[in-house]
């Protein structure tokens, strides 16, 4: 359905000269509409980085909890070090109220006196011991409570981990798939390579695809967006976006109109060949995104490029953080 509301957009804007104003309004609204949509596109992208932000703000949170562990270790160790030494204290007292009792009748007066302060002491000793002990008992079950907590959010960042690392095992396997695939290719004409978004990018020049200044394919390279999908038709752990780009030469409209008729006719090619059109989005970037300063042939030549973009699914480490 995309597909053919933007075909039926670059439809019109290649005859809006002959268009008469109230369609040419139809055609502008149209392709505001599809602008929109594109926006929309892009603040998906955006929200999957923010995933991956979630997942190293959860590392750092384990951090802290063992941080936290570890100020918890030492009040206890503190804590037990009081214990034992009240508890010492307090069996003295204990060893020296015999002793008083034992000189009771000789001197009574004075053993009933120091026993009275003796007594006092060791009831203060034996609050502070229970109150030390309670603290004790405190620290230790808050520790029991952390180290769950730290247990549960390690189990939960490793079973992140896991699935982040399966993807990009599965990136790397696809990538050496679709280089075995393209083996006699030039690296100018199709380059591919995983870059630090995390995914994997097919880069196809124009002199590989189109004429200048066309979207129609060439067979030659037709045939290898054919091979490619010939890759990609099983997979189901990647979503695919096809982007069509410029150089500076020419009107900013006139490349996006052409950047974005080169990546529908890509768009087609894999369709026809067997990969799900919802696993597909096409987009026009013109001008806008060169890998190389328009400033040289050389460079302009590089800009001029149709890229086809493996995207991993995070829909499982989505659900799983939910």
């Amino acid at each position: 359905m995309f597909r053919n509301i933007v075909f039926l957009s670059v439809l019109i804007f290649s005859f809006a000269s002959c268009v008469l104003p109230s369609k040419f309004q139809k055609v502008t609204d149209e392709r505001n509409r599809l602008i929109r949509e594109n926006a929309s596109l892009l603040y998906l992208k955006e929200q999957s980085k923010k995933q991956k932000e979630s997942v190293r703000d959860l590392k750092e949170k384990l951090e802290q909890t063992e941080s936290l562990m570890y100020e918890v270790n030492t009040k206890l160790t503190a804590a037990e070090s009081k214990y034992k030494k009240c508890e010492v204290e307090y069996n003295d007292m204990l060893l020296k109220n015999k002793r008083l009792l034992s000189n009771a009748f000789a001197e009574k007066s004075n053993v009933s006196e120091e026993l009275a302060k003796q007594q006092k002491l060791l009831g203060e000793k034996e609050r502070q011991l229970q109150k030390i002990e309670q603290d004790l008992n405190n620290q230790k079950l808050k520790q029991k409570l952390l180290n769950a907590n730290l247990e549960s959010r390690q189990k939960h960042i490793d079973s992140l981990s896991s699935i982040v690392k399966l993807k990009d095992n599965k990136l790397a396997a696809m990538k050496a798939r679709i280089k075995s695939i393209l083996v006699g290719y030039s690296n100018d004409d199709i380059k591919v390579e995983k870059r630090n978004d995390g995914r994997l990018y097919i880069s196809m020049s124009q002199n590989l695809l189109f004429a200048k200044g066309s979207d129609k394919l060439d067979m030659l390279g037709k045939a290898a967006i054919q091979k490619v999908a010939g890759a990609l038709k099983s997979e189901t752990d990647f979503d695919i976006v096809v982007e069509g780009h410029t150089d500076s030469d020419g009107s900013p409209k006139s490349n996006w109109a052409l950047s974005t008729r080169r990546a529908l006719a890509v768009v087609n090619v894999l369709e026809e060949s067997g990969v799900l059109p919802q696993k597909i989005i096409a987009a026009g970037r013109g001008q806008y995104h060169p890998v190389e300063p328009n400033d040289s042939k050389m460079n302009k030549a590089k800009n001029r490029r149709t890229e086809i973009i493996l995207e991993p699914n995070f829909n499982e480490i989505l659900n799983f953080i939910k």
